[in-house]
């Protein structure tokens, strides 16, 4: 099937989907629904707002084996990860990604739609007035298609082998399937990383630091993660660990001992997309800090993104921090791969070098994709850093000395994994990375515009997100403030600042920017 038919044909089936009510057992119709090889743009031009709008409102019932389905799928992908069914999993994953801000749109923080509140998180019974095979219902049907073909087919069975806990997971919510399906894809086998070994023993040598090629902590995207590895003598290491204690003590943080917790290791180590921050170079896999899988990374962050969205329906003066389920389940302490998320997304962002080969207009001549997963993944980690409740940065380690949370803090409400994380980051080491890694970015907001040779340098666009999570650092990691006054520069990162707010100060759209400034200097 060529592009014009495809679309063509993608063009028809939205168009159904709105006219008339079509069967979830229609296995035809969905079957090639999902087939269809679309991009995300033309999924985007599509379905357009009025079309999703039109579909919530007046064909719920469409909607809801629509996103049933969708999510079927990629829960199916997550169990039995064959790499022929990607182009159709990334097919869901776009459809998702339309359709899901409609649905919050009339979600508990918007204008509270009783079927919508169903179908995300309803569970075994129907909405009140309809039969068990309606949408949201625990019908066996509403499980819909699976990769490769239907649920229930003429012969009564699946095409694709179905996973052993598929039982279990029907009887939790599909907003909570959704998030985990995604979290669990940014780290599925040759997809979004390389095949890997879940044993949890990838430790690098005693005393691996990693460097920038400069000799400075930081990084630049050559090799793996973008950083070379130097191992320290005996003497350095004993040295670095003094002072990592000396800064602990300062800070009046006392490490505490208990018996069992939450783990805070990244496992296994090889799946982070980066090395830096969490994890040395040694430690990522073979083709550690790759950029083969940015596109795939970039869909499935569109999608967990999308997944956090609801906040934005509510009043500004109403925002509140614990309200939002959908980013509840995305930051809880089960939630899966979230640490190696936490350090894939920060070590992304602050390995990233704007200069890249430092040749004029280099970045004219490759693809912005990568420019792109950076840009993704810092708005996705503000996103996750702004609900719950601040993380405790007293560091909690368990008999091996691995850092860990207590499972009473863990299973209280607003407690969120991510921030904990940022909290408990206590490395000088790792502190100094993420500190130049700050400079580098927020340097290139006026260094792209001071050269001789017009837009010769790529100028990043997310320097909003990185002075947030700058601020967040800020604010929630007492050694970050400590390490910044007493062994860093504090010129290099006060002049881009001061840069920002000169240039925002007479922009009223930027008084935002101007307030985060502020606060960061103050």
């Amino acid at each position: 099937m060529g592009a014009s038919a495809s679309r063509e044909k993608f063009r028809e089936s939205v168009s159904a989907l709105i006219e008339i009510d079509v069967s979830p057992d229609d296995a035809d119709f969905w079957d090639e629904l999902w087939k269809i090889p679309s991009s995300a743009e033309e999924v985007f031009e599509l379905i357009t707002p009025e079309a999703a709008r039109k579909l919530r409102d007046k064909r719920f019932e469409n909607l809801a084996t629509l996103f049933t389905q969708a999510t079927a799928q990629l829960c199916q992908i997550v169990e039995t990860p064959y790499n022929i069914y990607f182009d159709q999993a990334l097919n869901c994953v776009r459809v998702l990604t339309r359709i899901l801000p409609f649905l919050l749109e009339k979600g508990d923080l918007g204008d509270s739609d009783a079927n919508v509140e169903h179908l995300c998180w309803g569970i075994g019974s129907s909405p009140p007035g309809e039969g068990p095979g309606s949408p949201g219902g625990g019908d066996d049907a509403l499980t819909g298609l699976v990769i490769g073909g239907s649920a229930s087919g003429a012969d009564g069975e699946s095409s694709m082998p179905r996973g052993e806990d598929d039982e279990d997971d029907s009887q939790e919510p599909l907003a909570l399937l959704v998030v985990h399906a995604a979290m669990h894809m940014l780290f599925l086998p040759q997809f979004t990383c390389d095949f890997y070994e879940d044993d949890g023993k990838a430790d690098a040598p005693p005393g691996t630091v990693s460097l920038s090629p400069s000799g400075g902590a930081g990084g630049s995207p050559t090799g793996a993660g973008g950083q070379t590895s130097v191992v320290l003598t005996e003497a350095e290491l004993k040295k670095q660990e003094k002072e990592d204690r000396e800064a602990k003590a300062d800070a009046g943080l006392v490490t505490k001992i208990a018996d069992s917790g939450v783990s805070l290791v990244p496992t296994p180590t090889s799946i982070i997309w980066a090395a830096g921050a969490g994890v040395s170079p040694n430690q990522l896999g073979y083709d550690g800090g790759t950029r083969k899988y940015d596109k795939n990374r970039v869909e499935v962050l569109r999608l967990l993104l999308a997944a956090c969205c609801d906040p934005l329906f509510a009043p500004a003066d109403e925002y509140n921090p614990l309200a939002s389920r959908w980013m509840a389940v995305a930051v809880a302490a089960d939630a899966p791969n979230s640490i190696c998320l936490f350090y894939s997304l920060l070590n992304t962002i602050l390995s990233y070098d704007p200069n890249g080969i430092g040749v004029p207009y280099s970045s004219s001549f490759a693809s912005d994709t990568h420019v792109r997963l950076v840009e993704l993944s810092a708005q996705l980690l503000c996103v996750l850093l702004d609900c719950g409740l601040p993380g405790s940065p007293e560091p909690v380690t368990n008999e091996d000395g691995e850092p860990v949370v207590e499972f009473d803090e863990a299973a209280r409400g607003g407690f969120n994994i991510f921030r904990t994380l940022l909290a408990r980051i206590d490395s000088g080491r790792e502190l100094s990375f993420i500190f130049k890694g700050f400079v580098r970015l927020l340097r290139n907001v006026y260094e792209s515009q001071n050269t001789y040779l017009p837009n010769s340098k790529a100028k990043l666009e997310c320097f909003q997100e990185l002075l947030v999570l700058f601020w967040k650092l800020l604010e929630e990691n007492p050694l970050f403030t400590n390490h910044i006054l007493t062994q860093c520069d504090t010129n290099e990162v006060i002049v881009p600042i001061c840069y920002l707010m000169y240039q925002s100060r007479r922009d009223p759209a930027r008084i935002g920017l101007v307030h985060i400034c502020t606060f960061v200097l103050l």
